[in-house]
């Protein structure tokens, strides 16, 4: 079915991924509730710290398209800011974000889907003439109006955000190495909801961090290791038991 004109909308171009700017505003802030009014203290305060009023009202208004309005199967925008507020790595907090930015845009998506998880083992390089190449086909099949200008922009902003969570490593595409406080994130609040480990692990909510069954299994023990949960596999039988009663009371205990 072809998407709309909206759907398909380009974003990166205009911000990036502004990862390091969504850190500040959700630790800086007390409340993201209202959001006019959390708005209104951000360009006030300066925050940003952009020089440009557009660019921060840019970033704000990307914030809140992105996290503000994920789906419920995401953790809501208190839970991440709460996430983000500990003292995990920062590439923890990166990949957390990315995964929001990846369900929140379209082209993102189709980009991965056709250029990333295929040669994500492969090692070969990303050039930015193949993304570009692959924007204006998508450009042509859904009638937007996206300058080649545009699109080169967009590309290398794509590729900014890829290094930033790990999916780019001197310009060839790589399977990045997903932080156990980021899996832990998306797993527990999944969890908390299906109490079905299977149903989680199969999640799309996980998609993004592209993990195959060594890497779950890893993770799983990773989170043995760290007193998260209890995981156990052995005849078939998965035993998978939370040592904290809500996702909230988990991140409180990572600080």
């Amino acid at each position: 079915m072809k998407q709309s004109k909206r759907h398909v909308a380009l974003h990166l171009h205009r911000t990036g991924s502004a990862f390091r700017e969504t850190i500040v505003v959700f630790t800086k802030l007390t409340s993201l509730i209202p959001w006019e009014e959390a708005k209104q203290t951000i360009l006030e305060e300066g925050i940003l710290q952009k020089g440009s009023r557009v660019t921060e009202i840019g970033i704000i208004h990307e914030i809140r398209r992105r996290y503000l309005f994920a789906p419920q199967w995401l953790p809501d925008a208190l839970h991440l800011r709460e996430f983000l507020l500990t003292s995990i790595p920062q590439r923890a907090k990166y990949q957390a974000l990315f995964v929001y930015t990846y369900h929140a845009d379209y082209v993102i998506q189709k980009v991965f889907r056709k250029i990333i998880i295929p040669n994500i083992t492969q090692n070969c390089e990303l050039r930015n003439s193949i993304i570009v190449e692959y924007l204006s086909q998508l450009k042509d099949e859904t009638g937007v109006n996206w300058s080649l200008n545009t699109i080169r922009v967009w590309t290398k902003s794509l590729k900014t955000m890829l290094r930033e969570v790990g999916f780019l490593k001197h310009d060839k595409v790589t399977k990045p190495y997903v932080q156990p406080e980021t899996f832990a994130f998306f797993l527990l609040w999944l969890f908390y909801k299906l109490r079905a480990l299977k149903k989680v692990l199969e999640h799309r909510a996980l998609t993004p961090l592209c993990l195959d069954d060594e890497d779950e299994t890893y993770l799983l023990k990773k989170g043995n290791e760290k007193g998260w949960w209890y995981y156990t596999k052995g005849g078939g039988v998965i035993e998978f038991i939370p040592k904290t009663q809500n996702l909230r009371e988990w991140i409180h205990a990572l600080e």
